[in-house]
């Protein structure tokens, strides 16, 4: 096996904060997302190697310094491919994060690949390239090996060992109860595969979150195809010696003009050891502090023309990977100007109950604009992975669009006609940040040219959206050519007259949505006032009033930290009112369900 990385281990003797001392095993333990319980053999045999793993302090300081500078960059790809972050010790365990690892068995690189496996995950193995020694390129692939043993065996333990027997060859350790389990019982008949993995993330996960050992950061950056890795190296005025180390997977003497797009790792800044002391410091030339804004009470930051994500995580404080995690953003994908992006994890509804989806509008700038998670927006919606948002398609943004209500469009306006290549327009002035801590859905708005649904009647006209390279298609509905003859606004829709003293019986076909913009009132506010909830379907010839009820007669004075209910009153117009979910509602108030009686009285959370 390969020696550690001689240049990209400077001064790391003397400055060791681990101590020789090895870990304690505990008898539980969370692992790859189960909740593993050691009996007194298995925790045994985990001791033993965890004792081994420690026994040579310097080859521990090495090991701890390489995943200390790895991990970030394996944490980004196994969050993008959907695995949990322990398979990080995996690489470890398999190579010792070694690129130039080679079995007796012909398994090479971070990852331990065979040449056949390699090529059927989609790597380039050829007397030019050997991607098995890419770190990146071979975790997207160790990835999606594990992903796809995982649905069949549907547990991630024993997934894991199959990336050591196979398929085939894991199933004598399978028990029944293993399949969707949580919880898993290990013992000394256990495979010696799953406890050495253990004993890599009892050693290594406490001593990189300690940042006990001098490392140096690494950084991933485009290959300049025709070019050699030294002149890469001084391109970017990176140790040439540390670039090579770096990156093995390049076997011919230039990066091949092959036509396929390939990455270097070179070490940050210069490949200066960072400190066991080590504290992030902005550059000299970073931009102030930012004040960011909040939308849906998430940390956010607009945009700027030009800015790359990479920068925009940098003035945010941020690491690429956690931004572009948070944020949903693929690996190479380009920010939108004007647009917010997210310091926090983004949520799973907002305070909105629906959107109309604008010309040009995809499904990730309605996320984003709300700062909702977008697999719920498919989640809530029915929409496939790779199913696109039409235009007029009412978006359903905080709960799920019961099967038996047809997703429903709207009319919007056509887009403007968009040439194939349109010229730029001059770059608009980047709008300051907003003094205040709290941004409201209509500035927000305001700022990115977004629509935005507020109370009363229906907004008939969108907004024309900003040009675009070329025009999405749509399979499923014919694009709409607009007209050269500018027509006149369409007709609003016949409003509804409300009337409490006679209810409104809902017509064939009619949904919540529908009516409440027709009598220009706020669905939530329509489904609190019949005692719905929000998603409720509703049957020809329901009865609904389409104004407040009458105000009841005050019961009695609730005292400060309660509420009495009245007609209308459902949790979740309570929970809207008092500005907390209706979860910590009903936990609040010890309540299985959401029946509700006027008259009672009901204890609120106070802020």
């Amino acid at each position: 096996m390969k020696k550690l990385f001689p240049a990209l281990l400077l001064g790391l003797a003397g400055r060791s904060g681990l101590t020789a001392t090895p870990p304690n095993v505990p008898a539980t333990l969370e692992m790859v997302g189960l909740r593993l319980t050691l009996d007194e053999d298995a925790r045994q045999l985990v001791q033993a190697k965890v004792n081994s793993l420690c026994r040579h302090q310097a080859s521990l300081d090495a090991r701890v310094a390489l995943a200390e500078a790895a991990f970030p960059l394996i944490d980004q790809v196994l969050a993008e491919e959907g695995l949990p972050g322990d398979f990080r010790y995996l690489a470890l365990q398999e190579s010792a994060l070694q690129g130039n690892a080679e079995s007796a068995h012909g398994a090479v690189g971070y990852w331990q690949l065979k040449r056949e496996t390699a090529l059927s995950l989609g790597l380039t193995v050829n007397g030019s390239i050997d991607e098995r020694r890419h770190l990146t390129a071979s975790t997207r692939a160790a990835a999606r090996y594990l992903n796809r043993n995982n649905a069949t065996l549907h547990n991630w333990a024993n997934a894991l060992l199959s990336y050591n027997t196979g398929l085939g060859g894991v199933r004598p350790y399978i028990q029944a109860a293993d399949a969707d389990a949580h919880d898993m019982h290990f013992t000394r008949r256990t495979s010696q595969y799953l406890l050495d993995f253990v004993a890599q993330k009892v050693v290594f996960e406490p001593a990189c979150a300690q940042r006990a050992v001098a490392f140096v950061p690494w950084r991933e950056v485009p290959a300049a195809a025709g070019q050699t890795l030294a002149q890469q190296a001084a391109a970017l005025a990176a140790d040439p010696a540390a670039v090579a180390q770096l990156n093995p997977w390049l076997l011919a003497r230039t990066v091949p003009e092959d036509g396929h797009s390939y990455t270097l790792l070179v070490p940050l800044a210069g490949a200066a050891p960072v400190a066991a002391t080590y504290t992030p410091t902005l550059p000299a030339t970073a931009l102030p502090t930012p004040t960011y804004l909040r939308i849906n009470g998430i940390k956010a930051l607009l945009a700027q023309p030009g800015e790359t994500p990479a920068g925009l995580a940098r003035r945010g404080g941020a690491s690429l990977g956690f931004f572009q995690k948070v944020n949903e953003l693929a690996t190479n994908e380009v920010l939108q100007p004007g647009a917010p992006y997210f310091f926090q994890r983004k949520k799973e509804t907002c305070d909105e109950d629906y959107h109309v989806v604008a010309p040009g509008q995809t499904l990730a700038a309605v996320a984003q604009h709300y700062g909702v998670l977008r697999h719920a927006l498919r989640q809530y919606n029915h929409l496939a992975d790779d199913e696109a948002v039409q235009p007029g398609l009412v978006l359903w943004l905080s709960h799920v669009r019961p099967r038996s209500v047809a997703a429903e469009y709207q009319s919007v306006p056509a887009s403007r006609p968009m040439a194939a290549a349109p010229r730029p327009a001059p770059a608009r002035p980047t709008p300051p940040p907003a003094a205040e801590e709290d941004t409201t859905a209509e500035e927000l708005a305001r700022i990115n040219d977004l629509p935005t649904e507020v109370p009363g009647p229906p907004v008939q006209s969108l907004p024309t959206p900003r040009p675009v390279v070329a025009a999405v298609a749509y399979p499923s509905r014919p694009a709409a050519v607009p007209p050269v003859p500018m027509r006149p606004a369409p007709t609003p829709p016949a409003r509804v007259s409300p009337d409490f003293s006679h209810p409104y019986l809902v017509a064939p076909g009619e949904t919540l949505y529908a009516l409440a913009r027709r009598v220009g009132v706020r669905p939530a506010e329509l489904a609190a006032w019949n005692n719905l909830p929000p998603t409720a379907p509703l049957r020809a010839g329901q009865a609904l009033h389409l104004s407040p009820p009458a105000a009841e007669p005050v019961l009695a004075d609730a005292p400060n930290g309660s509420y009495v209910v009245s007609r209308g009153d459902t949790f979740y117009s309570i929970a809207r009112r008092y500005s907390c979910t209706v979860t910590a509602l009903l936990a609040h108030n010890d309540r299985p369900d959401m029946t509700l009686h006027v008259g009672e009285t009901l204890r609120v959370p106070l802020q």
